[in-house]
């Protein structure tokens, strides 16, 4: 195996890695929402162990490929505090406000491409997401963006959103392009699994 092709493999795994750790996070914070609308989470399976998994995998990513790993999950906590940004946090600081320092210190830790590709990458998942779970959001009572600007508008955002990130760093768009939505559909096979089964089903 080529040290190009290692490299490649290693820098899937690292974000592979990290989109679970953010998506273990996300659940945990959403599960009231996925309790009302009955949706699996993997949050059934772990339960409140799933905050000590979620900082494994955080340090398994950040170990492979820190540079990489850490600025995607720092974009996705900056990113995920602005859906309710007025919002007071224990800090003491309202959400925008605790968003905008995560952004400004990841853009002095990993510099600016890496701070702003990775925040492109997931305002771009975020949008998705919310185009794929508009119906159920609107049954839980969350915030969706589809109910606002609506469904059309918001698919050629996140297109646009893409390009940019694709422009600013096409190597890392590509890798996490690969490893989110496959990273997503597994954790969704396995919570379905898990409910299924706890259901006797």
């Amino acid at each position: 195996m080529s040290f190009v092709t290692s490299r490649i493999l290693l820098d899937l795994l690292a974000i592979a890695l990290a989109g679970i750790a953010i998506k273990l996070l996300d659940d945990f914070l959403d599960y009231a929402v996925d309790l009302a609308c009955d949706s699996p989470s993997l949050i059934d399976i772990l339960g409140s162990g799933s905050v000590v998994y979620t900082m494994v995998f955080a340090v398994l990513a950040c170990s492979i490929n820190l540079r990489l790993a850490a600025p995607l999950m720092l974009a996705a906590y900056s990113v995920g505090m602005l859906k309710a940004p007025s919002q007071m946090l224990p800090l003491g600081l309202s959400a925008w406000m605790e968003s905008v320092v995560i952004v400004l210190a990841t853009w002095a830790i990993f510099g600016w491409p890496a701070t702003l590709v990775s925040v492109l990458l997931m305002i771009a998942i975020e949008f998705v997401d919310d185009i794929i779970d508009y119906s159920r959001d609107s049954v839980g009572g969350a915030t969706n963006l589809v109910h606002s600007i609506g469904k059309t508008q918001l698919v050629l955002v996140s297109v646009a959103v893409i390009i940019a990130a694709f422009i600013v760093d096409r190597r890392t768009t590509v890798l996490v392009a690969i490893c989110a939505p496959t990273t997503a559909a597994i954790a969704d096979l396995i919570s379905q699994s898990y409910r299924r089964k706890a259901n006797g089903s």
